[in-house]
Protein backbone atom coordinates (compact mmCIF):
# COMPACT_ATOMS: atom_id res chain seq x y z
CA UNK A 1 0.00 0.00 0.00
CA UNK A 2 1.31 3.28 -0.98
CA UNK A 3 2.16 6.40 1.89
CA UNK A 4 -0.91 8.24 -0.27
CA UNK A 5 -3.34 5.22 0.35
CA UNK A 6 -2.30 4.59 3.71
CA UNK A 7 -3.28 8.43 4.56
CA UNK A 8 -6.47 8.35 2.74
CA UNK A 9 -7.63 5.12 5.19
CA UNK A 10 -6.13 6.33 8.12
CA UNK A 11 -8.72 9.60 7.71
CA UNK A 12 -11.29 7.66 6.65
CA UNK A 13 -11.04 5.53 10.05
CA UNK A 14 -10.85 8.84 11.86
CA UNK A 15 -13.86 10.36 10.55
CA UNK A 16 -15.77 7.46 11.04
CA UNK A 17 -15.12 7.25 14.65
CA UNK A 18 -15.85 11.10 15.08
CA UNK A 19 -19.35 10.26 13.66
CA UNK A 20 -20.17 7.23 15.24
CA UNK A 21 -20.25 5.80 11.81
CA UNK A 22 -24.14 6.95 11.88
CA UNK A 23 -25.05 3.86 12.34
CA UNK A 24 -25.19 2.93 16.13
CA UNK A 25 -27.24 4.97 18.66
CA UNK A 26 -25.65 8.22 18.91
CA UNK A 27 -24.40 9.56 22.30
CA UNK A 28 -25.23 13.21 23.85
CA UNK A 29 -22.00 13.58 25.43
CA UNK A 30 -18.86 14.31 22.96
CA UNK A 31 -15.86 11.35 22.99
CA UNK A 32 -13.96 13.59 25.18
CA UNK A 33 -16.37 13.52 27.79
CA UNK A 34 -15.91 10.79 30.95
CA UNK A 35 -17.90 8.54 32.30
CA UNK A 36 -18.46 8.57 36.19
CA UNK A 37 -17.20 4.92 37.04
CA UNK A 38 -18.20 4.96 40.33
CA UNK A 39 -16.96 4.29 43.61
CA UNK A 40 -17.90 1.06 45.72
CA UNK A 41 -16.00 2.66 48.95
CA UNK A 42 -19.21 5.86 49.16
CA UNK A 43 -21.49 3.23 47.37
CA UNK A 44 -21.43 5.48 44.25
CA UNK A 45 -22.99 4.06 41.34
CA UNK A 46 -21.52 4.83 38.01
CA UNK A 47 -22.78 7.85 36.06
CA UNK A 48 -22.66 8.59 32.41
CA UNK A 49 -21.54 11.56 30.78
CA UNK A 50 -24.50 11.71 29.31
CA UNK A 51 -26.44 11.86 32.48
CA UNK A 52 -23.94 14.11 34.24
CA UNK A 53 -24.50 16.60 31.37
CA UNK A 54 -28.27 16.28 31.31
CA UNK A 55 -27.80 17.24 35.36
CA UNK A 56 -25.75 20.00 35.24
CA UNK A 57 -28.13 21.54 32.41
CA UNK A 58 -31.09 20.85 34.39
CA UNK A 59 -29.61 22.55 37.22
CA UNK A 60 -28.06 25.30 35.00
CA UNK A 61 -31.79 26.04 34.16
CA UNK A 62 -33.65 25.75 37.46
CA UNK A 63 -30.92 27.89 39.56
CA UNK A 64 -31.77 30.84 36.81
CA UNK A 65 -35.15 30.46 36.31
CA UNK A 66 -35.67 30.62 40.35
CA UNK A 67 -32.94 33.57 40.58
CA UNK A 68 -35.32 35.13 37.97
CA UNK A 69 -38.52 34.45 39.47
CA UNK A 70 -37.42 35.53 42.95
CA UNK A 71 -36.49 38.85 41.40
CA UNK A 72 -40.05 39.40 39.79
CA UNK A 73 -41.04 38.64 43.04
CA UNK A 74 -39.49 41.11 45.06
CA UNK A 75 -39.37 44.23 42.86
CA UNK A 76 -38.45 47.36 44.47
CA UNK A 77 -40.40 50.03 44.45
CA UNK A 78 -39.98 52.51 47.19
CA UNK A 79 -37.28 53.25 49.84
CA UNK A 80 -38.16 55.09 53.13
CA UNK A 81 -36.82 56.06 55.77
CA UNK A 82 -37.88 55.25 59.71
CA UNK A 83 -38.11 57.05 62.25
CA UNK A 84 -34.65 55.59 64.09
CA UNK A 85 -32.93 56.52 60.67
CA UNK A 86 -33.24 52.93 59.53
CA UNK A 87 -33.84 53.01 56.00
CA UNK A 88 -36.33 50.09 54.29
CA UNK A 89 -37.55 49.05 50.87
CA UNK A 90 -40.89 48.28 49.56
CA UNK A 91 -41.62 45.40 47.42
CA UNK A 92 -44.03 44.64 44.74
CA UNK A 93 -44.43 41.01 43.08
CA UNK A 94 -44.36 41.34 39.13
CA UNK A 95 -45.71 37.62 38.75
CA UNK A 96 -48.57 36.17 40.59
CA UNK A 97 -47.88 33.36 42.57
CA UNK A 98 -50.68 31.21 41.48
CA UNK A 99 -48.42 30.94 38.22
CA UNK A 100 -46.67 28.34 37.07
CA UNK A 101 -43.66 28.00 34.75
CA UNK A 102 -43.40 24.94 32.56
CA UNK A 103 -39.44 24.10 30.82
CA UNK A 104 -39.14 21.74 28.04
CA UNK A 105 -35.95 20.72 27.48
CA UNK A 106 -34.46 18.65 24.54
CA UNK A 107 -31.43 17.75 23.68
CA UNK A 108 -30.70 16.40 19.94
CA UNK A 109 -27.97 14.76 18.25
CA UNK A 110 -27.61 13.85 14.62
CA UNK A 111 -25.12 11.94 13.42
CA UNK A 112 -24.72 10.95 9.56
CA UNK A 113 -22.22 8.82 7.54
CA UNK A 114 -22.31 8.44 3.86
CA UNK A 115 -20.25 6.75 0.73
CA UNK A 116 -20.47 7.56 -2.33
CA UNK A 117 -17.83 5.84 -5.20
CA UNK A 118 -17.24 6.20 -8.62
CA UNK A 119 -15.77 5.05 -11.18
CA UNK A 120 -15.28 5.50 -14.66
CA UNK A 121 -13.48 2.80 -17.66
CA UNK A 122 -11.69 4.90 -19.85
CA UNK A 123 -10.97 3.65 -23.53
CA UNK A 124 -8.61 5.85 -25.27
CA UNK A 125 -9.35 5.93 -28.66
CA UNK A 126 -7.68 7.08 -32.53
CA UNK A 127 -7.27 10.88 -33.00
CA UNK A 128 -9.79 11.96 -35.72
CA UNK A 129 -8.26 13.60 -38.64
CA UNK A 130 -9.96 15.75 -40.94
CA UNK A 131 -9.13 18.00 -43.89
CA UNK A 132 -10.48 21.21 -45.00
CA UNK A 133 -8.49 22.00 -48.10
CA UNK A 134 -4.86 21.94 -48.62
CA UNK A 135 -3.43 22.58 -45.78
CA UNK A 136 -5.98 22.80 -43.33
CA UNK A 137 -6.58 19.90 -41.33
CA UNK A 138 -8.69 19.96 -37.74
CA UNK A 139 -7.44 16.95 -34.88
CA UNK A 140 -9.60 15.45 -32.47
CA UNK A 141 -9.09 13.32 -29.42
CA UNK A 142 -11.86 10.80 -29.17
CA UNK A 143 -12.39 8.57 -26.06
CA UNK A 144 -15.05 6.49 -24.76
CA UNK A 145 -15.89 6.65 -20.43
CA UNK A 146 -18.54 4.51 -18.64
CA UNK A 147 -19.05 5.36 -15.16
CA UNK A 148 -20.43 3.74 -11.90
CA UNK A 149 -21.90 5.12 -9.16
CA UNK A 150 -23.29 4.05 -6.33
CA UNK A 151 -24.91 6.32 -2.61
CA UNK A 152 -24.68 4.41 0.74
CA UNK A 153 -26.15 6.61 3.87
CA UNK A 154 -27.11 6.40 7.39
CA UNK A 155 -28.79 8.90 9.48
CA UNK A 156 -29.24 8.26 13.80
CA UNK A 157 -30.83 10.51 15.65
CA UNK A 158 -31.41 10.70 19.98
CA UNK A 159 -33.62 12.74 21.72
CA UNK A 160 -33.61 13.19 25.42
CA UNK A 161 -36.26 15.83 26.85
CA UNK A 162 -37.26 16.69 30.42
CA UNK A 163 -40.24 18.10 30.88
CA UNK A 164 -40.52 20.17 34.55
CA UNK A 165 -42.76 22.21 36.37
CA UNK A 166 -42.81 24.43 39.04
CA UNK A 167 -45.51 26.61 40.56
CA UNK A 168 -44.59 30.92 41.15
CA UNK A 169 -44.86 30.15 44.54
CA UNK A 170 -42.17 27.70 45.23
CA UNK A 171 -39.66 29.25 42.85
CA UNK A 172 -40.01 32.60 45.03
CA UNK A 173 -38.99 30.82 48.06
CA UNK A 174 -35.75 32.13 49.31
CA UNK A 175 -32.76 29.83 49.49
CA UNK A 176 -32.24 27.35 51.59
CA UNK A 177 -28.35 26.36 52.38
CA UNK A 178 -28.93 23.43 51.15
CA UNK A 179 -29.75 24.36 47.61
CA UNK A 180 -28.51 22.85 45.18
CA UNK A 181 -27.66 25.67 43.05
CA UNK A 182 -24.68 26.18 45.45
CA UNK A 183 -21.35 24.98 44.05
CA UNK A 184 -20.42 23.31 47.43
CA UNK A 185 -24.16 20.97 46.97
CA UNK A 186 -23.87 19.62 43.54
CA UNK A 187 -23.73 15.74 44.21
CA UNK A 188 -20.80 15.39 41.45
CA UNK A 189 -19.15 18.32 43.34
CA UNK A 190 -18.58 16.83 46.60
CA UNK A 191 -17.42 13.60 45.17
CA UNK A 192 -14.63 15.40 43.45
CA UNK A 193 -15.89 15.03 39.99
CA UNK A 194 -15.41 17.46 37.50
CA UNK A 195 -18.68 17.13 35.15
CA UNK A 196 -18.60 17.39 31.52
CA UNK A 197 -19.38 21.13 30.17
CA UNK A 198 -19.44 20.27 26.69
CA UNK A 199 -22.93 21.74 25.78
CA UNK A 200 -23.50 25.32 24.92
CA UNK A 201 -25.94 25.58 27.76
CA UNK A 202 -22.77 24.58 30.48
CA UNK A 203 -20.34 26.79 28.16
CA UNK A 204 -22.70 30.03 28.38
CA UNK A 205 -22.25 32.29 31.29
CA UNK A 206 -25.48 33.66 31.18
CA UNK A 207 -28.99 32.19 29.25
CA UNK A 208 -30.56 35.64 30.01
CA UNK A 209 -33.86 34.29 31.77
CA UNK A 210 -33.69 37.22 34.47
CA UNK A 211 -33.78 39.88 32.00
CA UNK A 212 -36.56 38.21 29.59
CA UNK A 213 -38.79 37.58 32.90
CA UNK A 214 -38.38 41.53 34.42
CA UNK A 215 -38.67 42.55 30.95
CA UNK A 216 -42.07 40.43 30.57
CA UNK A 217 -43.77 40.80 33.60
CA UNK A 218 -43.45 44.64 33.39
CA UNK A 219 -44.91 44.75 29.43
CA UNK A 220 -47.78 42.53 31.29
CA UNK A 221 -48.03 45.21 33.78
CA UNK A 222 -48.27 48.37 31.69
CA UNK A 223 -50.48 46.65 28.90
CA UNK A 224 -52.56 43.54 30.21
CA UNK A 225 -54.63 41.30 28.55
CA UNK A 226 -58.75 42.18 28.24
CA UNK A 227 -60.53 40.30 30.96
CA UNK A 228 -62.31 37.30 30.23
CA UNK A 229 -66.19 38.04 29.17
CA UNK A 230 -68.36 37.58 32.42
CA UNK A 231 -70.55 34.68 32.56
CA UNK A 232 -74.21 35.35 31.37
CA UNK A 233 -76.92 35.96 34.39
CA UNK A 234 -78.94 33.48 35.63
CA UNK A 235 -82.61 33.78 34.75
CA UNK A 236 -84.27 36.10 37.06
CA UNK A 237 -80.87 37.44 37.85
CA UNK A 238 -79.73 41.14 37.33
CA UNK A 239 -76.57 41.82 35.66
CA UNK A 240 -73.60 42.67 38.45
CA UNK A 241 -75.05 40.58 41.15
CA UNK A 242 -73.35 37.82 42.69
CA UNK A 243 -74.28 35.54 40.48
CA UNK A 244 -73.43 37.23 37.07
CA UNK A 245 -70.07 38.73 37.70
CA UNK A 246 -69.10 41.98 37.78
CA UNK A 247 -68.29 43.97 35.08
CA UNK A 248 -64.79 43.96 33.69
CA UNK A 249 -62.95 47.10 35.01
CA UNK A 250 -61.68 49.58 31.95
CA UNK A 251 -58.04 48.50 30.50
CA UNK A 252 -58.43 45.15 31.82
CA UNK A 253 -57.30 45.54 35.42
CA UNK A 254 -57.43 42.89 37.97
CA UNK A 255 -58.48 42.35 41.45
CA UNK A 256 -55.62 40.92 42.75
CA UNK A 257 -51.85 40.11 41.75
CA UNK A 258 -49.77 42.04 39.87
CA UNK A 259 -48.48 41.82 35.93
CA UNK A 260 -52.01 41.45 34.69
CA UNK A 261 -52.98 39.82 37.46
CA UNK A 262 -54.33 36.24 38.21
CA UNK A 263 -58.11 37.27 37.40
CA UNK A 264 -60.61 39.55 35.86
CA UNK A 265 -63.72 41.22 36.70
CA UNK A 266 -65.15 38.12 36.28
CA UNK A 267 -62.98 35.73 38.17
CA UNK A 268 -62.21 34.21 34.98
CA UNK A 269 -58.09 33.22 34.36
CA UNK A 270 -56.52 35.82 32.03
CA UNK A 271 -54.17 34.47 28.88
CA UNK A 272 -51.24 36.42 29.80
CA UNK A 273 -48.62 33.84 29.50
CA UNK A 274 -44.88 35.00 28.05
CA UNK A 275 -42.44 32.34 26.39
CA UNK A 276 -38.94 32.26 26.08
CA UNK A 277 -36.56 29.92 23.75
CA UNK A 278 -33.13 29.34 23.50
CA UNK A 279 -31.31 27.08 20.87
CA UNK A 280 -27.70 26.34 19.88
CA UNK A 281 -26.71 24.03 17.14
CA UNK A 282 -23.54 23.22 16.39
CA UNK A 283 -22.84 21.73 13.11
CA UNK A 284 -19.55 19.02 12.55
CA UNK A 285 -18.83 17.75 9.29
CA UNK A 286 -15.66 15.97 7.86
CA UNK A 287 -15.04 14.38 4.44
CA UNK A 288 -12.22 12.69 2.23
CA UNK A 289 -12.12 12.09 -1.41
CA UNK A 290 -9.49 10.45 -2.85
CA UNK A 291 -9.18 10.67 -6.38
CA UNK A 292 -7.30 8.43 -9.27
CA UNK A 293 -7.02 9.59 -12.98
CA UNK A 294 -5.38 6.44 -14.97
CA UNK A 295 -5.53 5.78 -18.41
CA UNK A 296 -7.67 2.94 -18.17
CA UNK A 297 -9.89 3.87 -15.18
CA UNK A 298 -10.33 6.76 -12.86
CA UNK A 299 -12.33 7.31 -9.61
CA UNK A 300 -14.02 10.12 -7.16
CA UNK A 301 -13.70 12.99 -10.38
CA UNK A 302 -17.64 13.94 -9.61
CA UNK A 303 -18.63 16.74 -7.12
CA UNK A 304 -19.62 14.21 -4.41
CA UNK A 305 -17.64 13.33 -1.68
CA UNK A 306 -16.28 9.81 -1.52
CA UNK A 307 -16.77 9.26 2.22
CA UNK A 308 -18.55 11.90 4.78
CA UNK A 309 -19.03 11.90 8.46
CA UNK A 310 -21.22 14.16 9.95
CA UNK A 311 -22.58 15.62 13.95
CA UNK A 312 -24.94 17.57 14.70
CA UNK A 313 -26.12 18.79 18.55
CA UNK A 314 -29.55 20.62 18.78
CA UNK A 315 -30.24 21.86 22.36
CA UNK A 316 -33.04 23.82 23.17
CA UNK A 317 -34.62 25.35 25.99
CA UNK A 318 -38.63 26.38 25.93
CA UNK A 319 -39.84 28.13 29.36
CA UNK A 320 -43.43 28.94 29.41
CA UNK A 321 -45.10 31.06 32.22
CA UNK A 322 -48.64 31.98 32.95
CA UNK A 323 -51.85 30.57 34.88
CA UNK A 324 -52.78 27.25 35.73
CA UNK A 325 -54.98 26.68 33.18
CA UNK A 326 -54.91 24.99 29.92
CA UNK A 327 -54.39 28.23 27.83
CA UNK A 328 -51.13 28.06 29.27
CA UNK A 329 -50.89 24.22 28.54
CA UNK A 330 -51.66 25.11 24.71
CA UNK A 331 -48.96 27.95 24.75
CA UNK A 332 -46.28 25.31 26.07
CA UNK A 333 -47.28 22.67 23.60
CA UNK A 334 -47.66 25.47 20.47
CA UNK A 335 -43.87 25.84 21.12
CA UNK A 336 -42.96 22.68 21.01
CA UNK A 337 -44.34 21.93 18.06
CA UNK A 338 -43.20 24.83 16.25
CA UNK A 339 -39.52 23.99 17.62
CA UNK A 340 -40.11 20.46 16.53
CA UNK A 341 -41.07 21.60 12.81
CA UNK A 342 -38.19 24.02 13.06
CA UNK A 343 -35.72 20.92 13.56
CA UNK A 344 -37.33 18.61 10.60
CA UNK A 345 -37.32 21.35 8.01
CA UNK A 346 -33.52 22.00 9.42
CA UNK A 347 -32.44 18.35 8.78
CA UNK A 348 -34.70 18.19 5.45
CA UNK A 349 -32.31 21.15 3.71
CA UNK A 350 -29.07 20.16 5.80
CA UNK A 351 -29.15 16.51 5.18
CA UNK A 352 -28.33 16.32 8.81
Amino acid sequence: MSARSARSLAMILALGGLAGCGLTNPNIKEVWDADYPGDPKTQTPPVSGAAQIEFEIKKRIYCELKDAVYAASHFPVTESETLGGKRTVQYQSLIPPGWIAQVVLSLQVDESVSLNPGLSLNEVMRNSVRAFGVGNTVTTPQSFSLGFGATLSSTATRIDKFNPQYSIAFLAKPETKDVVCKRENDPFMRIGWTTPSSSPFLIESDLGIKDWLLGAMVVNDLLPSDTASPPPAPAGGRAGSSGGGAAPKPGGASTSGAGGGSTGGGGAPKADTVSYEIKFVIVSNGNVTPTWKLVRFSANTGSSSFFGVGRTRTHDLIITIGPNTTVTNNANLASQISAGVSSANRALFTGN
